[in-house]
């Protein structure tokens, strides 16, 4: 256990970075998915949407790129909270940190349909053997394939959240109502997810109320973090018990 408490590290320091990064994505998840989505997609209609996207593509891009930092700051926030937790149950921080990586992952890849509508739009010379309904079409198909592979990430982001709101209320690092609101958020990551592909006209029902808890946990959890960090002595104190636990 030695390399696991030798304290090469600031503890303090990883607890405000893993808050920042966590705050950054917040912003550039609401940009991107709360306010380009909801201006340029319109449900139902494919030449509308395209249309938009087209007419304010440099918005298209920003919320392109706004998601990417999104997926860049999740690498290392998985990372630093398993180090941060690993010593309260190894088993379970890996498991967040595989699951929280896999979700991100995922909507990496699927951050190529979100890229489709503009690029129809851009090569719209080179593709003259479809016609404009049909490039409109295509465009709205990935839109919905995005959304489809957002709710499949949220399978793993749930589970990532889960776990590790569980290891924030064992640890006592943190205030455990951090803990609680962090497993309640991603409860409902894992249930919209799950839901919306075993009962779809439920899932319509429950949205946007099944997100609503969301929010709060995740929020709460990164300006904890990134303000007042973690109780450094309580961290300390877990490293000291698994010192002096008995080996078997």
């Amino acid at each position: 256990m030695s390399d696991l408490d030798s304290e090469s590290y600031s503890p303090l320091a990883l607890a405000r970075m893993l808050g920042i990064l966590a705050l950054t994505g917040i912003v550039c998840g609401a940009f991107d998915i709360g306010c380009v989505r909801n201006t340029l997609i319109v449900d139902g209609d494919a030449a509308a949407t395209l249309h938009n996207i087209m007419a304010h593509e440099t918005l298209f891009r920003a919320g392109f790129a706004a998601h990417l930092v999104l997926l860049l700051c999740n690498v290392p926030n998985e990372i630093i909270g398993f180090i941060l937790f690993r010593r309260v149950n190894v088993v379970i921080a890996a498991v967040s940190m595989g699951c929280g990586l896999v979700g991100t992952a995922i909507e990496s890849i699927d951050m190529l349909n979100a890229y489709v509508p503009l690029k129809l739009a851009m090569e719209g010379g080179a593709l003259s053997a479809f016609s404009a309904q049909q490039l409109q079409t295509l465009s709205y198909v990935s839109v919905q394939l995005q959304d489809t592979g957002l709710l499949i990430s949220f399978l793993f982001y749930g589970i990532d959240e889960l776990l590790f709101g569980c290891l924030i209320f064992r640890s006592n690092f943190l205030p455990r109502i951090v803990g609680v609101l962090l497993s309640l958020s991603g409860l409902c990551y894992f249930t919209d997810g799950f839901v919306s592909f075993i009962a779809p006209k439920l899932h319509a029902q429950l949205l946007p109320y099944l997100l609503f808890p969301c929010l709060p946990g995740e929020g709460l959890c990164a300006l904890w973090f990134a303000i007042k960090g973690l109780n450094v002595e309580k961290w300390r104190a877990w490293g000291e018990g698994m010192r002096l636990a008995p080996s078997r």
